[in-house]
Parts: structure tokens; sequence; C-alpha cells
């Protein structure tokens, strides 16, 4: 690469790193002139391209974004889901297109880079210690996977996953966001993670790999149908492609595998094919049914392990009365798609929708082809949704007795609204005690909720709350609950963690969900 395309590549990359406009970018040459001039902007973006040796695929989708036109989808000329046409009226010119930034291209480039390739040696020289947990390849179906012949499409291969040094593991993540302040529209990102590099650099913006993103305006109905190309690419890369390794100086078979996938539980409800959290089954890891409030018209459903007091289950003599959390119905990868492989056998709508119900399953996800992937394993909960953005929130909710119209009932955990407006002011008075470093500046928590972030209850959680919290209770056993779980908390935080921790967090956790509902 000459000078030149270096400087190309260099005012790409301000433009985007800095996020310019395009009409503020056209500007640049008048403020800071070049010899020679750098060329206008379309001419950059595809010199840029030219010099990354890859293109963009794009694909016809749905102008709502409810499916994409590509392999079975892919004769369609009108949408199966809200009947919207393909194209534009009287012309083969697509309404709505979908674009995908192809992997395999990229990894190859990688192992031409001699900086990447180096920090992608991460996985098959990190150190291994008997008992002790600190990266995902301690897990169990990592170790499984690594004494298994590679299988596609009912053929088995010679190699095992990850036999080769080289081998790539990958996560894939998707969450809906909502792009304008009115937030009545939302765009679905697909991301790659690349685990071949150490956990402190693998999730850094400059490491993150894009797919592409689903346009929008509204939430996939067809969500696998955008990720048809990925698969058809993760095929190839079981399978193996020729690439160079600029460590050796020579060519070798290039094989990446996806072994997670995460989200939220709307993200991953579709990733899976299943009916999510307001369904009856709603658990993705266990078969644990859900119940209704009595009386209510409400269609949430709650999972309590002590559900022999509601009168459904009184009523039905087949039901699970008190569900052991130590032993708890949990889902297996061949249950779980055999029961998907029951939804669509159905003979009828109606059948259908009783099995899906009855399972919380409403197909067989497009991911089971990928046999690195085991469900639901490779579908770990999200933590920061999972405790940052919903545990605790409603936890405090509950404290201030403003948690879909329950009350304290016979118990007295509720703060008074003086308490709560005081420990407000005390969490916003703190930050200017509190070093930066430390973490972001918490809101005073009962007039700014809004301006909470998973970062904002992560750190009120783990050190403001516990100080403002003490003595505030009627009942020290509240407090003492609360302290509980920030423990807890902090050991699922640790950077590793031993087996025997292991077992303390799940009693830990047992223990404090029956003090819950105690």
């Amino acid at each position: 690469m000459d000078a030149y395309d270096r400087a190309i590549c260099r005012a790409f990359a301000y433009k985007h790193k800095s996020l310019t406009t395009d009409r503020d970018y056209a500007s640049i040459p008048f403020a800071f002139p070049s010899d020679p001039p750098l060329p206008g902007l379309a001419a950059l973006r595809s010199r840029v391209a030219f010099l990354s040796s890859y293109k963009p695929e794009f694909h016809h989708c749905c102008p709502n974004s409810c499916c994409c036109y590509v392999g079975p989808n892919a004769e369609l000329c009108e949408c199966p889901f809200c009947n919207e046409s393909r194209f534009h009226p009287g012309t083969k010119k697509p309404r709505k297109i979908f674009t995908y930034i192809p992997i395999i291209p990229r990894l190859q480039n990688f192992a031409l880079n001699t900086r990447v390739a180096t920090l992608m040696l991460y996985r098959s020289q990190r150190e291994l210690v008997d008992g002790v947990s600190s990266d995902i390849f301690d897990g169990a179906q990592h170790k499984t996977l690594c004494g298994t012949n590679v299988e596609l499409d009912h053929k088995t291969f010679a190699h095992k996953y990850f036999s080769d040094h080289r081998d790539v593991a990958l996560g894939l993540s998707t969450d809906g966001f909502a792009p304008f302040n009115k937030r009545k529209k939302t765009a679905w990102p697909l991301i790659l993670f690349n685990y071949n590099l150490a956990p402190d650099i693998r999730f850094h913006m400059e490491h993150i790999l894009a797919l592409g993103v689903i346009p929008g305006p509204k939430k996939p109905k067809d969500f696998d149908s955008f990720l048809y190309p990925f698969l058809q690419e993760l095929f190839r890369l079981m399978q193996g492609v020729r690439a160079l390794d600029i460590l050796t100086s020579a060519f070798f078979i290039l094989r990446a595998y996806l072994i997670a996938v995460f989200g939220d539980i709307p993200a991953i409800s579709m990733v899976m094919q299943m009916k999510g959290h307001n369904g009856v089954c709603p658990c993705r890891m266990c078969e644990i049914k859900g119940i209704r409030i009595p009386g209510s018209k409400s269609v949430t459903h709650y999972v309590p392990l002590n559900q022999a007091p509601h009168p459904t289950v009184r009523a039905d003599k087949d039901r699970v009365q008190r569900y052991d959390p130590r032993n708890l119905p949990m889902r297996t990868h061949v249950a779980l798609l055999e029961q998907a492989k029951k939804v669509e056998l159905a003979q009828s709508g109606a059948e259908a929708d009783a099995l899906s119900k009855q399972y919380g399953i409403k197909g067989t996800p497009l991911l089971s082809y990928i046999r690195s992937l085991s469900f639901p394993v490779s579908f770990p909960y999200d933590f920061m949704h999972l405790i940052w953005e919903n545990l605790v929130p409603n936890l405090i909710l509950h404290w201030t007795g403003k948690f879909k119209g329950l009350d304290d009932g016979k118990e007295c955990y509720e703060l008074s609204d003086a308490i709560w407006e005081s420990i407000g002011a005390g969490t916003a008075k703190s930050g200017s005690f509190i070093p930066s470093a430390y973490g972001c500046r918490v809101p005073n928590i009962v007039k700014d909720r809004s301006a909470c972030t998973a970062e904002s209850w992560s750190f009120w959680t783990l050190y403001i709350g516990p100080v403002l919290l003490r003595h505030r209770f009627q009942k020290a056993k509240y407090y003492r609950h609360f302290v509980k779980l920030v423990k807890l908390l902090n050991l699922c935080l640790q950077f590793e963690i031993s087996d025997d921790e292991v077992e303390v967090l799940r009693e830990g956790f047992v223990e404090w969900v029956e003090e819950y509902e105690k």
C-alpha cells in the first residue's frame, strides 16, 4: 500500500471515528488541503472497499423487516407475514435492502496481519488451571467439543473441533435498539465476538465484527432468514477455507466455530424460536411452568417455586405443587429439538398453538444445524439485563411499593417515601466524594431514575446501596437479605472463579430465592 492509499485510509477512519457528517467531511479539504488532493467521498469509499479485498452482500428484505428474501424465501415476491410487496411497483427494484458483511475474508485477513494473528494465539497459549474457570474455554461445552469430530449435514469429518491452534471461536450477539427519540422504530445489529482474543480486548470496539444491521422499522418476524447468509459461511468455516498464516509464511486450513449466542431475553427468544418470558413455560433453561395473578386480566406469568396455594395449581392434580430449586426440570438439547419438531409437525394450527404453549417453543431454530452449539447451554442469560436492568430495579420497586400494584402484605419491607427520598439524595451526593476511576457518577435514583444505566445500578448495588440502606428497614432481615445478594453478585463478577465458589453461588442463590418467597 503506497502513501496515497494510506492517506485515504486515514481520512476514512477519521470520518467514521469522529462521526463526521458527509456534508462536513466535504468541506475538510478547504481547511486542510493536501497534495495530491484526496478523492471525493464516493471515490474514497470505493477505494477503501477495494483495498479491504472483500465486498458486502446485498439481500432484499421486507419493507417492515419481517423477513429476508434468501434461502426458502428467495423466490417470494411479497412478504408472507405482512403481504407487503418485495419490489417497487412496475419494477424489479427492491423496496429495502439488508446489507451483510461476510466474515470469511475478514478472518483470512486476520491471519495475514502479524499483530492480530499474534493476539489470536491467546486461545491456544492460555494456561489451564484445574478447578478454576476464567474464560469460556474452561466450560464443559468447549471441553466436550475439543474431543468431538466436526459433523455437518449428517457427515462426520476427520478433524475435531479446535484441533488446530488457529481455529477460531466465535460468539454471536444481537439486540434491538431504537435509533430515534420517539422509540417507535427499532433496528437489530448482528455482531460477532472473537474469543481467540484475550478477554481484556475481545469486546473492544476495534475487535467487534459486525455482520450487518436488520434495518427495521419493526421487529423481524422471521429472524432466522437474516441469519441465513451467516449460516452459509459457518458451514464453509466448519469444513475449512484456505488462508495464509503470516506468522509461519505457510498456507493452512482456516476453521471457525460458533460456540455461544447471547442477548436479552426477547432477542434470544427470537434466535431460539421460543415464546419468551411472558409464556406459560418462559425459561429457556428449564421447564418450570408460570402462573398468572388470580383474578387479574394481566397476561404476565410468574414462576414462584411454591405454586401450591394458586387456584389453578390446586385444581390440576398433574401440576407440580412446588419446584425444588436444587433439582429443576432442566431442558436438554435433544428434548428441546424434539419438542420443536412436534410443534412443526402438528396436524392443525390449534394443535401447534397448544404444543407451543405447553413447551414454550415455536419451532426449530436455524442455528440448531450448527453442531458446535448445544441448546440451551450455548445461550446463557445476559448478566447485564438479568441483574442490573431487571432484578435490582424490580427489587427497589418492591421496597417502594410500586411493583405492579403489590403491597407488603403481612410483611413490612416497604420503605417510606421520606426514607427513599433521603436515600436518593444521599446517592446523588456521594458522587462528589467517589473518584471517577471507580465508575460513573450515579444520579438521584428517585428523581432521575430514567437516567440510571446498567452501570449506574451496578455501582449503586455493589457500593452505595449497602451503606445507605443500613438501618433503614423496619426489620434487619431485609437488609441482610440484600447484603447476601451483594456478596453473591461480587462473587459472580470475579475474573476467576473456582469450582467451590460455583457451588457457593448455586447454593447461595437458592437460599436467597427461598428467603425471598417466605
